[in-house]
This record gives structure tokens, C-alpha cells and sequence, in this order.
């Protein structure tokens, strides 16, 4: 990756490699897909055009004492052409959430905040003909996990279509002196 130019960047948690495998499969069975490996997403993607160290900087600041937590499955839940997972926001996700969205120069979309809904995409641009079909047979769907853990997280940037890691952060670490 470069060191500097527009990008647009998010803080993840991936699922447990069961319920990434799991909705890859569901994904294939079905002909869908997302965008990347499956994530969490903590915000919402945003654009960043300074330099990444100072952003990784700004995202290990935003961590800094956030403790482990878990995630927990509510439902499947569908917009137009979008289908996913949605997980319950619980206070210390919530938390972390807006302690996020405090990164200079990375500003908030209309999606975050109060409309901001935790979840794991299966699937982005589904044909108008094909989403009841697709909405019915998710209902008989459950994932392997109703939760899991988070104790690490991810900053990503958006490279041809899929996420690849710039840092991660593992949870729980108290920083002294950074």
C-alpha cells in the first residue's frame, strides 16, 4: 500500500472462521455476495486522505482500554438489493462505535451514530426478481453462532473491490506513552 492519496478505510471484526465459512457457503449456495470476507464493520467505510501511520495513530488512540466483547445474532434483515445479518448494539459496542468516529479527517456518514446497525453482509446488489425468493429461503437460515467474541479489531482499506488489512489492534491493551 501507498503511503499517502484518498482511500476509503474501515475498523472491522471479523466472525469466527465457522460463521465466515458458513456465510460464504450460504453466499455460493445461492448465488450472492458481499463485499470482501465477511466483516463487521465498527463504522461505516469512510475516506481518509492523509497519511495511513497517522491514522493507524489516530485508530490505536480511538482502542486505547476498549475491552473485549461479543456480538450477538438478532436477525436477518433486508433493504432494497442489500441483505444482512444484523447483530444487537450493545453498550460496549456502541461505545466503541463512537469513539471511532471521533478520527480527524475521517468524517461520519448518514449511517453511523443513531442509524448505524452492526451487521455482516450476504449480500450486496441482489436483482429486484430475485430478492423474495432469496428473503424466504434465508428464513429458514440460522447461523452456526448466535455470537461471538471480538477481541481484536482491524483498520482495512479498500483495494479492487476487497478489504485488505493495514493494522490490527487487539483489544483490552491499555497504551502508554503512544
Amino acid at each position: 500500500m501507498g503511503t499517502g492519496g484518498k482511500g476509503l478505510y474501515s475498523v472491522v471484526a471479523w466472525p469466527t472462521a465457522e460463521l465466515a465459512e458458513w456465510l460464504l457457503e450460504v453466499q455460493g449456495r445461492l448465488g450472492l455476495c458481499g463485499f470482501g470476507e465477511p466483516h463487521l464493520n465498527l463504522r461505516v467505510p469512510f475516506e481518509y486522505a492523509g497519511d495511513p501511520q497517522t491514522l493507524i495513530q489516530e485508530v490505536r488512540r480511538c482502542l486505547d482500554g476498549a475491552a473485549p466483547f461479543e456480538v450477538e445474532f438478532l436477525r436477518w434483515r433486508k433493504f432494497p438489493h442489500i441483505i444482512f445479518l444484523e447483530y444487537a448494539l450493545s453498550g460496549p459496542l456502541q461505545r466503541l462505535h463512537e469513539r471511532l468516529l471521533s478520527i480527524p479527517g475521517a468524517p461520519g456518514s448518514p449511517y453511523d451514530g443513531e442509524t448505524f446497525i452492526p451487521h455482516l453482509s450476504l449480500a450486496i446488489g441482489v436483482c429486484a426478481w430475485a430478492e423474495n425468493d432469496v428473503w424466504e429461503t434465508l428464513q429458514t437460515l440460522n447461523p452456526p453462532q448466535s455470537r461471538f467474541a471480538v477481541s481484536a479489531t482491524s483498520l482495512t482499506r479498500e483495494s479492487g473491490g476487497e478489504l485488505r488489512e493495514v493494522h490490527t489492534f487487539p483489544l483490552g491493551e491499555v497504551l502508554v506513552g503512544v
